[in-house]
Parts: structure tokens; C-alpha cells; sequence
């Protein structure tokens, strides 16, 4: 991985947060790098706010990754 895509993608933060109290459900939440949530959403087991946050990150990484390759038909000068 480039580093541009590495610091692309490092801008970004994907977290999951406990319940704060018990009954509450657990949080997978987006930040992106101006600080503000992108993209939050609530789960009923860390299990599957840990897994929608890994395809998340899969799924921004993989747009990263298209936005800095160079078209296949570019010419190099």
C-alpha cells in the first residue's frame, strides 16, 4: 500500500462503543478526518457492530485505493 493511500485512509477513524449502560446497544460509528461522524449505527452484540465496522473500513479502503490508482489507460510522458 502507498503511502498516500496509507495516510488517506489513516485520516480516518472507525471505532465501536459499549453500551454506556446496560440495555443500551453498542455503537460502530465513522469519523472522518474534519472530525465530524460520517456514519454511525447501532448494534445489539459488539459481535456485529465489530463486523458492519470491518466491511466499513474494507469498503473506504477500496475507494481509496480506486481514487489513487491511475487509469489503465493513462499515457506515461
Amino acid at each position: 500500500m502507498s503511502e498516500t493511500i496509507q495516510d488517506d485512509f489513516a485520516r480516518y477513524t472507525f471505532t465501536v462503543y459499549p453500551p454506556p449502560v446496560p440495555g443500551l446497544p453498542w455503537l460502530s460509528v465513522c469519523i472522518g478526518p474534519d472530525g465530524y461522524v460520517l456514519d454511525s449505527e447501532a448494534f445489539a452484540t459488539q459481535a456485529e457492530a465489530m463486523t458492519v465496522t470491518q466491511k466499513a473500513q474494507e469498503v473506504l479502503l477500496a475507494s481509496i485505493v480506486r481514487k489513487c490508482r491511475r487509469p489503465a489507460d493513462a499515457l506515461m510522458h
